[in-house]
């Protein structure tokens, strides 16, 4: 037996009727790898909601009854590299970044991911974050927490709309989410956007207006749409948005869209990365995401506005912009809470809660 063989351990599972578990293998460092490829030891590793759908949409009899993997975030440092490799990855290299896949055998909840940096292009060497002394996190969990949230927050903002300026403006419904966070900072920070509304809950108010929000707009205190079109007329002067972009799932300005969007020919977009209605992700089915709004808002050849599912793009150097927004400090990605990688059903929980704050980490190391 080589002297590299390592157990392996990952968060996997088989189908919706199965929970996740970990799930040890064998794992030889000296052969488990291509010439294309590097084996990345993993030290901590991001949930997101996309792990929570995956798993609940997954039927064994379409998808197959193999082990499939958790979570697309990660952190750690490349122990071995393959002879075709690029040079500037080398063992030792501490790296982040988003391994894709849907329901893969490899994922980055594990101890051991493989991967081609080629192929897998959102894939960087870590920065430090700045910290304070009372900082409880390491760089791994910081490095773990924002690849997926801020690529999918960039490509909202980079391929969607090229023009904009110190006289856009946007509105964002769910101002509290992951994404959004990400959202306002890069709208900020990277396109210098000039005015930014956030719909959220009154007890967040406080927390968004410190990072940037022009306006906040609780969404349960009276009717949204109707304090939304007041703020427009009242503060705004009565000028429409030149993005809405829904975080949550939502479809209150639908009816209403033209009195707060854009004309279309003005390169206005509706995006969303969630669909027409709010997910529940204790119960998620495929009937949220094939339902009729969602189907008629897509497919409407008569609507007046362009309207968008985004889909995260890592073509558009998003994972580059990530890194020297960290080293400007013009970005620190937010924790929620990190858990032990034998706790990873804590973690699960904790994100499935939808009272997260921030990233849910979890530590392999």
């Amino acid at each position: 037996m080589s002297e590299e063989v390592v157990t392996n351990k990952s968060v996997t599972y088989i189908s919706n009727a199965t929970p996740a578990t970990i799930t040890s293998s064998e794992l030889d460092l000296a052969s488990c790898y291509k010439d294309n490829e590097v084996v990345i030891e993993v030290h901590a590793a991001a949930l997101n909601p996309i792990d929570l759908m995956t798993h609940q949409l997954c039927c064994s009899y379409v998808i197959g009854k193999y082990p499939k993997t958790y979570s697309r975030d990660y952190s750690g440092v490349i122990v071995k590299v393959g002879k075709n490799v690029d040079c500037r990855w080398k063992v030792g290299d501490k790296v982040n970044g988003m391994y894709e896949h849907i329901y893969g055998e490899r994922g980055s909840l594990t101890h051991y991911l493989i991967l081609d940096p080629a192929k897998n292009v959102p894939i960087t060497h870590m920065v430090e974050v700045s910290k304070d002394e009372n900082d409880p996190y390491d760089d791994f969990v910081y490095a773990a927490a924002w690849p997926l949230t801020f690529g999918t927050a960039f490509t909202v903002l980079h391929d969607y709309k090229k023009d904009w300026s110190p006289d856009s403006k946007v509105l964002v419904i769910g101002a509290s989410t992951s994404v959004s966070y990400a959202f306002i900072h890069i709208a900020k920070k990277y396109f210098n956007i000039g005015t930014v509304v956030g719909i959220c809950s009154k007890n967040s108010i406080e927390r968004n207006k410190k990072l940037g929000y022009d306006y906040l707009v609780p969404y349960d205190e009276g009717d949204t749409v109707d304090n939304v079109k007041k703020l427009k007329e009242n503060e705004l002067k009565n000028k429409k948005f030149d993005m809405i972009f829904d975080s949550v799932g939502n479809h209150d300005f639908f009816p209403v869209i033209h009195q707060f969007l854009k004309p279309k020919e003005e390169n206005s977009f509706y995006v969303t990365i969630v669909g027409y209605n709010k997910i529940n992700y204790k119960n998620v089915s495929w009937r949220q995401f094939l339902s009729l709004g969602n189907i008629l808002t897509a497919i409407n050849p008569f609507k007046k506005y362009n309207w968008r599912l985004c889909q995260l793009s890592s073509s558009n150097n998003y994972i580059k912009i990530g890194n020297q927004m960290i080293k400007d400090g013009t970005y620190k990605p937010p924790i929620d809470s990190v858990y032990e990688f034998e706790k990873f059903q804590d973690a699960i929980d904790r994100l499935m809660s939808n009272r997260a704050k921030g990233k849910v980490v979890v530590k392999m190391k």
